[in-house]
Order: structure tokens, then C-alpha cells, then sequence
């Protein structure tokens, strides 16, 4: 395979027939167009087997054979035992087919990646590049991440009302994770840490682009090209008005991606994530379930550094760490709207940080010292001795 980068990928197909052949290329003429081309077996990068084929076996085997190790998109009315991020069901639809087929030019990618990388001249150019744009890049990153968190932090201290949030929920106290992307999010995150595999969420952003978030288990971050502004407007859309799908890569894939997202500027650890994730969903409001009559307390002091910042984060978690404490009575203390409290707690929930165990302690009401066991013993004594029969010396024996 050529290591210069193309801008279409070339694929082969295995067990179609003539009809579906030209239904893939005018896919790759219309809606595909730029993404991939139809080409024959000699000179393909992937290939698309259709597994209801009489001999779909055969294919398989001599896709193995011409191709191996490599990735390929697999056609298929029932759908397989076994999660296969590259398994398009049919009938198919164009948005399924061209999502296998994005999948599919990022491991191209990877791979002439490394292939470059093998290449005796490519430190050299590298470094070449890099001495004269090194300084100007940092001054410019540095520039952009500091605005953005001042965006963020503008964002959070406002919590202002996007049009994709409706009437019922600008009124209501309570969120339901459940209905917005934050819950898919946690999903990745628990079957990454779980299975010790890369997962990735795509979802359909605008008409008709696909985005998608990277989830490493062995790094604890996960990368995704969205901007903040983009991730917010993902986050407080309702779910069920989102096309999106979750893939789980396979060990070998994991260690590939690994590379990417360790060197990419732009992946951030779980927590860091959530903690947005959670911000830019909750609006101020908190997750279905919450008691606020129920004291809470954090668990650990956070790492407020590392985290998107709410006005007055450092004193609720002051507060919340001290003892447990209804989050009412913290903002009135704190002379805060509650909505600001209320989104804190919605991000210390997301990344486990809060502890309902415990109850709130009055610290303004005396409580009286605990008897001793050999409290009465004393007390009868002292009486004895001052031959004085009054009860109530017994209480300060």
C-alpha cells in the first residue's frame, strides 16, 4: 500500500452482485462523495463482504487471505453475536455505510501514520518543522485555551437557558441523566474501564456530521475534535432527538489508538470530562433522585485546578467538605443563587465525589459530655464523703 495519504479510501467488495455494486458507487458519488471509491481487489485498501451470501465463507476466508489483519465492512441482516463496530445492518442505510467507511480511513490513517514513522527521514522533517512553529503554536494554543475557559467560566456563572432546553425543564428543579447524551457518555466510560478495551460515541452533529468522542481506559482520557461550544449544545439537546451509536474496539485497536489520543493536545482525562459533560447538561438544576432536604458531603477536596470552573467553586466545596450540609442551606450561607450549588453538586455526582451518608450537625447546639461507666460509682462516693444526699452532685461527679 501507498504511504501517501489520499483523500479517498479505495475498497473491494466480496459476495455482492452487480446492482448493489452500483448502488455503492453512486453512494460514493452522491452523499459519499470525496469518502471512498470502488476499485478491485488488487488494488483496495478494505474491503465490504456481504455475510448473507451463499459462499460468504469463502469470501471471508480470502479477504483474510488477501488482507490481513486488516479491518473490513461487513453487510449483514442478522446481526452478530458479538459487538462489531464495522457491522451495518440490513436493509442499509447511507448514514450507517458512511460511518463504517469514516472508521475505516482512521485506521487507514494510523497506519500510514506509522509507516512514516518507520521511514529514516521522517524525524528529521519533523524536527525541522517543529523548531520554527514550536514557539508560535504554543503562544497560539495557550491564547485559544485560556479564552475558551473564560467562555466556559462566563457559561457556568450565567447558566443561561439554550433554545434547545424547553419551557417544562427552564422550571423544573430535577434533570434525568438519562435523557441526555451524559448518559451515553458514562456508558463508554464504564464498559472502557471495565473491559479495559477503547470505546468510541459517535454522534450526528448538525444535518449530517458525524463527531465522535475516543475513550482510552489504559490512559484514563478521551479525545474529541468538538469544541466546547459544540459540546454544549450536544449535551442540553434531549437524547432522543440524536443520532449517535457506540463502538468498542478490539485489544489490538486499543493499543493503536493509544498513540493518538496520548499525543493529542486535545484529549483531557474522564473526570475532567465528566465534570463538563455534566455542567453544560445539568443547566443548574439537579439529577432526578436528589433529596435537598438530605445533607451531603464530599468525599476528598477536588482538584479545582484540573476541573471547568464554576464562580464560587472553591467556597461550596469548602463548605461541603467540612461536614455534610443540604445544599439549600449552602447557597444561603454562601449568599449564591442555588442554581450555581445545584450544578457543582451535578458535577461532583458525575464523577463520584459525593457522599449522602451522612447527617447534618448543628455546630450552634451545646450537646451534653457522654457518661462515664464508672459514673454513679463515683457520684456515691462523693456524696458519702461530704455526707451530702443531693442528686444532682451526681451529675458533675
Amino acid at each position: 500500500m501507498n504511504s501517501q495519504r489520499r483523500e479517498q479510501i479505495r475498497l473491494a467488495t466480496f459476495g455482492f452482485d452487480a446492482r448493489m455494486e452500483e448502488s455503492f458507487r453512486l453512494t460514493f458519488k452522491g452523499p459519499g462523495k470525496g469518502k471512498a471509491l470502488l476499485v478491485d481487489e488488487s488494488a483496495a485498501d478494505f474491503g465490504i463482504i456481504n455475510l448473507d451470501a451463499v459462499d460468504s465463507k469463502k469470501y471471508i476466508d480470502e479477504y483474510s487471505r488477501c488482507f490481513p489483519g486488516r479491518s473490513v465492512i461487513k453487510f449483514s441482516i442478522k446481526e452478530p453475536e458479538i459487538y462489531d463496530a464495522l457491522y451495518v445492518k440490513k436493509p442499509a442505510k447511507i448514514n450507517d455505510v458512511l460511518l463504517a467507511i469514516d472508521k475505516l480511513i482512521e485506521e487507514l490513517e494510523i497506519l500510514q501514520s506509522e509507516e512514516s514513522e518507520s521511514s529514516p527521514h521522517a524525524f528529521q522533517e519533523t524536527k525541522k518543522i517543529n523548531n520554527n512553529s514550536d514557539s508560535v503554536s504554543t503562544v497560539s494554543e495557550s491564547i485559544t485555551k485560556l479564552n475558551n475557559e473564560i467562555q466556559i467560566a462566563k457559561s457556568i456563572k450565567e447558566f443561561p437557558i439554550k433554545n434547545t432546553v424547553s419551557e417544562k425543564q427552564k422550571t423544573s428543579l430535577y434533570y434525568n441523566p438519562k435523557d441526555y447524551l451524559q448518559s451515553e457518555i458514562h456508558s463508554a466510560v464504564e464498559f472502557s474501564n471495565t473491559r479495559g478495551l477503547a470505546v468510541e460515541l459517535w454522534v450526528m452533529y448538525g444535518d449530517d456530521q458525524w463527531r465522535k468522542f475516543v475513550f482510552h481506559p489504559q490512559l484514563q482520557k478521551v479525545l474529541t475534535s468538538l469544541t466546547d461550544k459544540e459540546l454544549q449544545v450536544c449535551c442540553t439537546t434531549p437524547l432522543s432527538l440524536m443520532n449517535h451509536k457506540l463502538y468498542r474496539h478490539k485489544e489490538k485497536e486499543t493499543a493503536k489508538i493509544q498513540k493518538l489520543v496520548k499525543h493529542d493536545n486535545r484529549s483531557v482525562s474522564y473526570d475532567a470530562f465528566l465534570w463538563k459533560v455534566a455542567l453544560f447538561t445539568s443547566q443548574g438544576r439537579l439529577p432526578e433522585g436528589t433529596n435537598v432536604k438530605t445533607a451531603v458531603q464530599l468525599k476528598h477536596w477536588p482538584n479545582l485546578t484540573r476541573l471547568t470552573p464554576v464562580d464560587g467553586g472553591m467556597r461550596i466545596a469548602k463548605l461541603l467538605v467540612d461536614q455534610p450540609r443540604e445544599l439549600p442551606l449552602v447557597a444561603k450561607v454562601l449568599n449564591m443563587p442555588a442554581s450555581r450549588v445545584y450544578a457543582f453538586y451535578s458535577a461532583a455526582c458525575a464523577i463520584g465525589l459525593v457522599d449522602e451518608s451522612g447527617e447534618y450537625v448543628d455546630l450552634m447546639t451545646p450537646t451534653m459530655p457522654e457518661r462515664h461507666k464508672h459514673h454513679t460509682l463515683f457520684g456515691r462516693i462523693l456524696r458519702r464523703l461530704k455526707g451530702n444526699s443531693d442528686p444532682n452532685i451526681e451529675m458533675y461527679a
